[in-house]
C-alpha cells in the first residue's frame, strides 16, 4: 500500500486511472474512509489530501489454450464533463458549442432546453477550452478541470462564486434572501452547494 498526496487539478478518477483502478475501487477502499467522510465527494479533493493506493492483486483466467480469448481492461473508463450554461438565472438552451479537452478529442454540440452540455472526457484531463455561440460571435471559455477546492475552503467558496458569477459572497446572499453578512455560514454554504452541484 502506498500513500499518494493530491495535488491541483486530480480527482479520484484522475488518480484511480493513474494507478490503474476504478475510482470507485480506490474510493471506497477501506483504508480511505477518512477521506471519504472529510470530502464527501470523490471529484471535489483539496492538494495535500492523501489518498491510499493499494497494491494491484493478480488475476488468474482459466483459458483454453489453441483459442483466440479477448480481455477487456475496464479501469480506464472515460469520465464525464457536465456543464451548465446560463445568462443570470436564465439557461442558454439551444447554443451551439465547440469543446476541446487537453489530451481529448473536440467535439461539437448543442446545449439542451436547461443549457446543459455532457462530454465524455479522459479521466485524467485538467485543461480544456469551450467555446459558445455562433462562428461570428463566439464565446471562449478556458477550463481548469478538478481545480475546484471543496466548500469547506476559503478558496472552494471563492471558486464557486467566481464560476457562478458572483463578485462576492455578500451579492449571492443577497439573491437569497439571506442576511448579507459576507461571510460563510451553513446555510449559506447549503445553498451554495445545490446552485453549483457540488
Amino acid at each position: 500500500m502506498r500513500q499518494y498526496s493530491v495535488q491541483q487539478g486530480d480527482c479520484m478518477e484522475s488518480i484511480a486511472a493513474q494507478f490503474g483502478f476504478t475510482w470507485e475501487t480506490l474510493w471506497n477502499h477501506p483504508s480511505n474512509q477518512d477521506l471519504r467522510t472529510t470530502r464527501g465527494c470523490p471529484n471535489v479533493l483539496l492538494p495535500g489530501d492523501i489518498v491510499s493506493i493499494p497494491d494491484l492483486t493478480l488475476r488468474i483466467e482459466n483459458c483454453c489454450t489453441h483459442k483466440c480469448h479477448n480481455f477487456i481492461l475496464n479501469s480506464r473508463q472515460p469520465s464525464k464533463l457536465v456543464i451548465v450554461l446560463k445568462d443570470f438565472d436564465q439557461p442558454r438552451a439551444n447554443e451551439t458549442y465547440i469543446l476541446t479537452v487537453k489530451g481529448g478529442k473536440t467535439v461539437k454540440g448543442t446545449t439542451d432546453a436547461n443549457g446543459r452540455l455532457e462530454e465524455t472526457i479522459p479521466p485524467g484531463a485538467q485543461s480544456g477550452k469551450l467555446l459558445v455561440g455562433p462562428p461570428e460571435a463566439q464565446e471562449e471559455y478556458i477550463l481548469k478541470l478538478g481545480h475546484i477546492d471543496p466548500i469547506d475552503q476559503p478558496t472552494g467558496v471563492e471558486g464557486r462564486l467566481r464560476n457562478l458569477g458572483y463578485r462576492s459572497l455578500a451579492e449571492f446572499q443577497k439573491k437569497y434572501f439571506l442576511p448579507e453578512t459576507n461571510k460563510v455560514d451553513d446555510t449559506t454554504l447549503q445553498i451554495l452547494r445545490q446552485e453549483y452541484g457540488c
